[in-house]
């Protein structure tokens, strides 16, 4: 190759390498903005209390409840965690079952400071006003109440919603939620859902950590290479008698990205063995 020629590929060579570090940029900026939503993630795990036994089993498995019998008990563990660089006030968590489920029982706590959440003011006022309320309804001769319809939609409320307050979610901390609840009789399998309503603060189911990090390459991957077409394709339609070249860098400088993708993976790999 002579001197002419290489002297042609230095241009496109030097504005490939400003093209690179103006998406590393855009890539960090758009990250750095992205973190200004702050995202909480979470799990949940169900699983029932009641197993179902073989027919060759011997005997009868009962769950009972105040002296009342129950078909469908089932048990929910969810897990939030603030993986932001920031720590987080006054966090509202809420949790809702299907219609016709019950919550038998909760608790919530956090991991790092070994401390216990409790009810929200607003949910744990409305729960004490509901119980006062029916227990002051009076009783027949079978001890049957009758409830008004508005008192009754507001029990099947507080049965089926609840509240939590994290005062502060600091960074990096877990907070954990455990219930009990009853399936509807009708013998379907209840769902739990869960939502943080606050300002900034996003909620998302967790994903695993690998799949995180290959979803964050291929993006930064395909802002790269987008960003390199168009920087070629102008330079071809600016220097229409330089297209060739502009093609040779452009496959040239792809090639080092390509490289550079197979050492950070070898070099994962060999981190990973010695971990």
């Amino acid at each position: 190759m002579n001197p002419e020629t290489i002297n042609s590929l230095i241009p496109p060579t030097i504005t490939l390498i400003v093209t690179s570090l103006f998406g590393l940029l855009v890539g960090i900026l758009a990250e750095k903005f992205k973190n200004r939503l702050r995202i909480i993630t979470y799990d949940i795990y169900t699983r029932d209390l009641k197993p179902n036994l073989s027919k060759n089993l011997s005997g009868d498995l009962k769950i009972t409840l105040n002296e009342r019998v129950i078909d469908s008990l089932r048990t929910a563990y969810v897990e939030f965690e603030n993986k932001n660089n920031i720590d987080l006030e006054n966090i509202v968590v809420k949790f809702k079952i299907s219609q016709g489920a019950v919550f038998q029982g909760s608790e919530g706590y956090l991991s790092n400071s070994l401390s216990w959440l409790s009810w929200t003011d607003n949910h744990n006022t409305n729960f004490q006003n509901v119980l006062s309320e029916y227990n002051a309804l009076p009783a027949d001769e079978q001890g049957i109440k009758q409830i008004p319809e508005d008192l009754q939609n507001r029990i099947n409320y507080v049965n089926q919603n609840q509240e939590y307050l994290i005062p502060v979610f600091n960074r990096k901390e877990t907070a954990h939620f455990n219930f009990v609840f009853e399936d509807p009789f009708d013998g379907t399998s209840a769902n739990l859902f869960t939502s943080i309503v606050h300002k900034s603060v996003k909620l998302e189911r967790k994903i695993e950590d690998e799949k995180a990090e290959k979803r964050h390459l291929w993006t930064a991957v395909s802002i790269g290479t987008v960003l390199v077409v168009i920087v070629l394709s102008l330079m071809s339609y600016f220097y229409p008698t330089q297209k060739s070249l502009i093609i040779i860098a452009g496959i040239v400088g792809f090639s080092y990205s390509i490289v550079g993708f197979l050492i950070l993976g070898i070099y994962k790999r060999i981190r990973g063995y010695f971990k």
